[in-house]
């Protein structure tokens, strides 16, 4: 537990009722019985008054009988919950909890009963009777039991006092002795000491209770009679006995004695002292006198003596409390120590988040002082605030920064502070001996700082790469050519729109929109400072148009540079047809392939090589060998593990300069981050160890915020990431996009070998019987291929054969790496299609939900709900027939055809399940294509034919009958 908690009370135990029926004529009274157990107990018992044959009988109710507690029915609850404390049962318990032991023999006397014990138990029933009498003080019938019996013949009456007893003592001088009397008080008049049981007050026929159960110890100080002592011990007397009573009782002091009592003013103030040599404690402490300093600990008022005169000086309790609550408040901790004497606090949290310092400025604040600090032998810290100056000079790659940190006249070396912070200290040996704190804020500051720069000589030198963790410190650095180059360098790569810029080429077929014109002076930025960057809009942006734009502006900045572009195999044909189609004068080379050549002449004939990220681990020796004014990597996320080959070969590629696209950098977890980095800007991470202890650990494993921070301040500079949302006014509603597939070796073998079979048969059945008579089988020859282009076990006779499928594969690899926190529907003509994506999803451990024709309508109905409200289901794997028409899928915005055809307008249906009122975002349709297949020619085929989607025929055979022999032959050629 983290405290302990106090015992629960016993469970009361319910009333018993009164039996059905029963129906008696009586009232109830009380005895006080000082009988029973021989003056060691009391008993306070119920008494049962009802007639009998005219006359009036008096029977005692046990309290640890049931039947008999029956008969209390009429009492109210509290008072007979309070009756019942007196019960043997509750008396047990209440021995047990406070650990009295008390055993009740036969007889009903108390046994085993020490001195002590018999207080305690004294001291119980005053407080039972407190809570008890307002109540019996108004009950008519209360009876005593002092001797004898209690039975129908024997009964005395008594009253009880409606006030408590009152106390009030005499000091008097008799010769040489002092006189101390306790003089008591029944409703006002003096009384003698006749005790009942020991502990409560007689005076004819009426009880009276002492004012506390503290009152027990006065009354068997007096109960012999006053008390003398010698004069010459008067002002040890006068503290033991009269200065404890003197603010509850009245007293009387005579004047032979020579007694004064003063009220000084008290200077309240901190004390500071050490608990078993590992706690500061405070200790509030109040100076009377220059002679009478007292701890608020000490309860009593102070006695003084002074040749024959004695003073006591009376303490303001109140305004000493008013220190003592205040100093609960400088700690959280103190609000739980409940000692009434002191607080106190560890050595090591005392420093911490420099609450010392901080303490001792408020206190000073409030107006006390603070006493003891230079008595203390454990702890020792200087209460000087620390001051720490930076000068710094202005290099071609960085900044040496001189640094002085002093305490008073202490002066820290660089290297000393760098090693405390460094090693997560709060506090620094001084000259003295003392101890200085470093402020939090210090380490916030300055700790980033000092773990990237390198100390030499006492100037710790700062890649200009770092210019950012020396913004929040400008105002302390002094030089302002360095504040002037931070200030140039931060404006150019956070404020490049508003620097003029090179224009956009001519050369480039496009109007980049606004946001894709910034990524372009983003880059040009880059490029002038001469860094790396990192380009990570959302998927379906245009990097791809903003780095062909940049390429064109390089081709004319640096005649005569070849740039590569390295990127996924899947994604080479992209680039060559983006580049085609943005930038026709942009000369390219695709070195990939079996006939690669590797020549430095051969790569100097070209602006641009696009290779892959597998032709680069293969031919690193080749590659290498050549200076590339920019290498850019494309879907950048494939070299995040810094231990893999690829990773390996492309850091060694030599480059001027470098940057990287990808719409998620960061996939799993925050190392992802440090390979793409490190390859971008070396250095700016530090080293893998480094950068693994400072943020890799910090960030996944304990989600460190600060951590978090110190890392977008140190990439912010080199990254540019816009999403869809945030630049949605920019997009059209629906952007359309070809995601180029590339097979691999066997699935191309297994599609080469079925088109040339058909190609041969087509074409001369097409000879032989003509166009019109042979479109069935035109049709069998376009769907077997379609098939192998989304996965060769689609052939019944090859599914055992060949398990790959780069569709299969490009789809998984989407949804894991660029898809981000995007919902997406994936359509297929094909159900035997889905179905291998399901499996292959299930494998992944992507969620997903499936409809085709066989799902019936409530489930169809059921997925799509689950669907739209699950925010944790990914992808939508939907057949094109079924999923054509009639669902609302506006939580997605990303569409994937997985084999297009010839149909737009089924195809625009598939799309507008997700582009149709109520959807928010813009949406983003994937047209799935093998590079050449039949595929990309029905594209061609298209676009040659002019087909619009409101003039294309809807059925297949329609579709077959518009195909001339020459188109045939195209398609399977």
């Amino acid at each position: 537990m983290l405290f302990d908690e106090p015992k629960p009370e016993p469970k009361k135990a319910e009333r018993p009722a009164l039996p059905a029926g029963f129906d008696l004529n009586y009232r109830i009274g009380f005895l006080f019985n000082f009988v029973s157990g021989k003056s060691t107990r009391f008993d306070l018992e119920p008494v049962l008054i009802y007639p009998v044959n005219g006359k009036t009988e008096y029977k005692r109710i046990s309290l640890q009988v049931e039947k008999g507690l029956a008969l209390l029915h009429s009492l109210d609850n509290q008072l007979y919950d309070d009756l019942m404390e007196f019960s043997d049962n509750q008396l047990l318990q209440w021995m047990t909890r406070t650990g009295n032991r008390f055993i009740r023999n036969h007889s009903g006397t108390w046994a085993h009963v020490s001195a002590r014990e018999l207080v305690n138990l004294r001291r119980h029933y005053i407080e039972l009777l407190h809570k008890l009498w307002p109540a019996l003080s108004q009950w008519p019938d209360l009876f005593v039991l002092k001797a004898g019996r209690f039975n129908n013949y024997q009964q005395q009456t008594v009253k009880l006092g409606q006030q408590p007893a009152n106390f009030s003592f005499k000091v008097e001088r008799s010769g040489q002795l002092i006189s101390i009397k306790m003089i008591l008080k029944l409703d006002g008049q003096e009384s003698d000491l006749n005790l009942w049981g020991g502990f409560m007050f007689e005076k004819d026929g009426t009880l009276y209770l002492p004012p506390d159960k503290e009152a027990l110890t006065l009354i068997d100080l007096f109960k012999n009679g006053p008390l003398t002592f010698p004069l010459t011990v008067k002002k040890e007397v006068i503290n033991k006995y009269v200065t404890p009573w003197l603010d509850k009782y009245e007293i009387s002091i005579s004047d032979k004695l020579n007694i004064e009592l003063v009220s000084p003013e008290a200077q309240p103030r901190v004390f500071l002292t050490e608990l078993n040599e590992s706690n500061l404690m405070l200790r509030p402490q109040f100076a009377y006198s220059d002679d009478v300093v007292l701890d608020y600990s000490e309860e009593r008022n102070h006695v003084m003596e002074t040749k024959d005169k004695v003073s006591i000086i009376r303490r303001n309790k109140d305004h000493e409390q008013k220190l003592y609550e205040y100093l609960r408040t400088l700690h959280s901790s103190f609000n739980t120590q409940r000692n009434n004497q002191y607080y106190y606090l560890p050595f090591a949290d005392v420093m911490k988040k420099g609450w010392f310092i901080t303490m001792m400025r408020k206190v000073a604040d409030q107006g006390y002082a603070v006493h003891g600090l230079h008595e203390l032998k454990k702890f020792r810290y200087t209460t000087h605030v620390p001051r720490f100056t930076i000068t710094a000079s202005n290099n071609v790659d960085w900044f040496d920064l001189k640094v002085t940190i002093q305490w008073g006249e202490h002066t820290v070396s660089l290297k000393e502070i760098r090693h405390a912070i460094l090693n997560k200290q709060d506090t620094i040996m001084l000259e003295d001996g003392t101890l200085g704190h470093i402020p939090e804020e210090w380490i916030s500051q300055y700790s980033l700082l000092l773990r990237t720069g390198t100390e030499e000589n006492g100037t710790l030198r700062v890649s200009k790469l770092h210019y950012t963790l020396l913004e929040d410190i400008l105002d302390k650095i002094d030089g302002n050519t360095v504040q002037q180059d931070i200030e140039a360098r931060k404006h150019k790569l956070l404020q490049f729109d508003s620097i003029e810029k090179v224009p956009l080429s001519s050369e480039i077929k496009a109007s980049l929109r606004p946001y894709q014109q910034s990524g372009f002076h983003w880059l040009q930025a880059l490029d002038e400072l001469g860094w790396g960057g990192c380009l990570a809009d959302d998927m379906g942006l245009g990097k791809t148009l903003q780095t062909i734009s940049f390429l064109q502006y390089l081709k004319e900045k640096y005649p005569g540079s070849t740039q590569l572009v390295v990127c996924p195999t899947s994604l080479i044909f992209n680039w060559e047809n983006e580049i085609q189609k943005f930038c026709p004068t942009l000369k390219f080379y695709i070195h990939y392939g079996l006939q690669r050549q590797f020549s430095e002449a051969h790569f100097n004939d070209y602006d641009v090589v696009l290779t892959t990220y597998g032709v680069v681990r293969n031919d690193l020796e080749e590659l290498n060998n050549f200076l590339w004014q920019y290498i850019i990597l494309d879907e950048s996320q494939a070299i995040k593990n810094p231990d893999a080959r690829v990773t390996k070969a492309v850091q060694q590629l030599r480059a001027v300069n470098r940057v990287i696209l990808s719409g998620t950098p960061v996939q799993n977890n925050t190392s992802d981050l440090f390979a793409q980095f490190n390859f971008l800007n070396p250095g700016l991470l530090g080293s893998r160890e480094f950068f693994n202890r400072e943020f890799a650990q910090p960030i996944d494993k304990f989600g460190s915020k600060e951590k978090t921070l110190h890392l977008k301040k140190l990439i912010h500079p080199f990254t540019l990431r816009r999403t869809k949302e945030q630049v949605a006014k920019d997009l059209p509603d629906k952007t359309v996009t070809v995601l180029w597939c590339t097979m691999d070796a066997e699935q191309r073998k297994l599609y080469n070998h079925y088109r040339d079979g058909y190609r041969n048969s087509l074409l001369k059945k097409i000879d032989e019987q003509g166009i019109g008579k042979s479109g069935v089988y035109v049709l069998e020859g376009l769907l077997r291929l379609r098939q192998i282009c989304d996965h060769p076990a689609l052939l019944k006779d090859t599914a055992n054969e060949m398990k790959s499928s780069v569709k299969i594969e490009e789809l998984v690899r989407e949804v894991q790496e660029n898809a981000g926190n995007h919902k997406l529907l994936i359509f297929s003509q094909f159900t035997e299609m889905l179905q291998l994506i399901k499996a292959e999803f299930e494998e992944a451990g992507i969620s997903h939900c499936y409809l085709d024709g066989s799902t019936s309508l409530p489930n169809r109905k059921e997925e799509v709900t689950r669907f739209q409200e699950d925010e944790s289901i990914k992808a939508f794997l939907i057949s094109l027939k079924a999923g054509g028409v009639g669902l609302n899928l506006t939580v997605a915005d990303y569409v994937y055809l997985v084999d297009p055809w010839w149909n737009p307008a089924a195809e625009q249906q598939a799309i507008d399940r997700a582009h149709r009122i109520g959807q928010t975002r813009k949406v983003f349709a994937y047209k799935m294509i093998c590079k050449d297949t039949v595929e990309e020619k029905i594209l061609q085929l298209q676009e040659r034919k002019k087909m619009l989607a409101d003039d294309l025929i809807q059925e297949d055979a329609g579709f077959v009958k518009s195909l001339s022999r020459e188109d045939v032959e195209f398609l399977f050629g």
